[in-house]
């Protein structure tokens, strides 16, 4: 089928590096049209009425208004791998493929959210920060610290990025439970001895919650409040997942009443956070931009993930990695 009109929508204008990156996976005789999404919004929606295929790159929210009128389009494409900023219902309703990048992140991620993992319980933070101040250990004994070997770990999300979450801190000697809605075959658990339990059962067994879920199409948090009040208090939550899945207001809350003993967050309700933002301010809280999975060896594996889809698409054949209700 001859090539389609593809827009690429950007957070910022995509630095040269990138474009010397993706402009080479780019399939003989198609173009791309590049958009930040930060421009005007009337220019926006001009130049997505009649693409055939969007791709993401960054997780900012396509309103629907922007693409409801749109009677050519073909395939909403994101070159990460949570798809909640897509206009989800819409186009399920509209029979609108929508695909991700199947995991090309699921390395990255996973090793940054083990060096968040360790930067908690050993708390790294706080003695670098001592350290620069000219205090020596001051307030970090042994009774602040634990080691990750023979502690529960609770994987919320047992997907690409979770599975390989639990591996690794398997090989640390640690013991796995996971909650995950959908089935996971014994033989895929079995090397790392995961077992599955219920989310409460999660929230109160485990010494570390590690997130790997995508955002709720509802903008539910599945951390609020109550689930933060079955944790331990000697217990550690981890989120390079979505903002959204974590009550920011209840965590703060949990933090400063000692609910639970700290957080890592790599993503934000709001992102960036505003300044006064208080988890920016504890120092119980590792933070960091959303940037787990930004290395440059998954890159090109991203953009040539998007262009397969579209090609599959054009062809009247499946995307991979489709998104369903």
């Amino acid at each position: 089928m001859a090539p389609g009109k593809v827009v690429v929508l950007m957070r910022g204008i995509m630095e040269k590096n990138m474009l010397d990156q993706f402009n080479p996976v780019i399939p003989d005789g198609w173009q791309a049209t590049f958009l930040d999404k930060n421009e005007d919004e009337s220019k926006v929606i001009a130049a997505l009425a009649d693409a055939e295929y969007i791709i993401t790159l960054g997780g900012r929210k396509l309103p629907v208004q922007y693409i409801e009128k749109n009677r050519k389009l073909k395939l909403l494409q994101h070159g990460g791998q949570d798809v909640g900023h897509f206009p989800l219902q819409w186009a399920f309703d509209n029979g609108i493929p929508i695909a991700n990048a199947g995991g090309v992140n699921a390395i990255a991620v996973s090793e940054y959210t083990i060096l968040l993992i360790l930067s908690c319980i050993r708390q790294i933070e706080t003695s670098s920060k001592n350290i620069r101040e000219g205090k020596w250990r001051t307030g970090l004994g042994r009774e602040t610290q634990m080691q990750l070997y023979d502690k529960t770990v609770g994987i919320v999300g047992f997907g690409n990025i979770g599975r390989r979450v639990a591996k690794l801190c398997y090989c640390f000697g640690a013991n796995i439970i996971y909650y995950e809605k959908m089935a996971v075959p014994l033989a895929v658990r079995a090397d790392m001895k995961a077992s599955p339990v219920s989310l409460n059962e999660l929230l109160i067994n485990s010494d570390i919650i590690s997130l790997h879920i995508p955002s709720d199409p509802g903008g539910q948090a599945i951390i609020g409040w109550e689930q933060l009040c079955l944790m331990k208090p000697t217990a550690y939550l981890i989120n390079t997942s979505r903002g959204i899945n974590i009550d920011e207001a209840a965590l703060i809350r949990a933090l400063n009443d000692k609910v639970i003993a700290g957080a890592a967050l790599d993503v934000w309700y709001n992102e960036p956070p505003e300044t006064d933002n208080p988890l920016l301010k504890m120092s119980n809280v590792v933070t960091s931009p959303h940037m787990a999975g930004s290395v440059r060896e998954n890159t090109i594996s991203s953009y040539e993930a998007v262009w397969r889809n579209i090609l599959l698409v054009s062809d009247g054949k499946e995307p991979l990695n489709r998104i369903r209700p």
